[in-house]
């Protein structure tokens, strides 16, 4: 699913967006989300640690989560400001993030098993059984 987010980042939206993707993702509908993000010009530190509620959020519900397009200053004024950033997974554009969102579908994609291969046991004549 693809969340974008325009224009100045409101904690009661963010709200809403993440009890949408719970409900979707309890529906089974949904495994991973973007937060896009490249239509926000300016986003100052209370709007980014809402925007990372939301995301830590929606990882606990057990969703993938990357934001894309955070622009070149944002970046450089939140990690100039000290913010803890912890494991905030990004990617420069959506189609980034949707590829590496791919990549990871497939690692976690299940091996076919092979099949147990069957002992070959021998074969026990009639007149092979003694008694004790």
């Amino acid at each position: 699913m693809v969340a974008t987010l325009e224009g100045t980042i409101d904690a009661g939206e963010l709200k809403d967006l993440v009890n949408s993707l719970s409900e979707a993702q309890a529906r089974q509908t949904i495994d991973s989300v973007v937060f896009e993000v490249s239509a926000c010009e300016v986003m100052d530190l209370d709007e980014f640690a809402e925007l990372q509620k939301a995301v830590r959020t929606a990882e606990w519900l057990g969703l993938r989560c990357i934001v894309a397009g955070l622009r070149p200053g944002i970046v450089a004024y939140i990690v100039s400001s000290g913010l803890e950033l912890g494991t905030l997974r990004t990617a420069l554009d959506l189609e980034l993030a949707l590829e590496e969102l791919a990549a990871d579908s497939d690692e976690r994609e299940p091996e076919s098993e092979p099949e147990p291969e069957q002992a070959d046991e021998p074969e026990l004549e009639p007149d092979s059984f003694r008694p004790l």
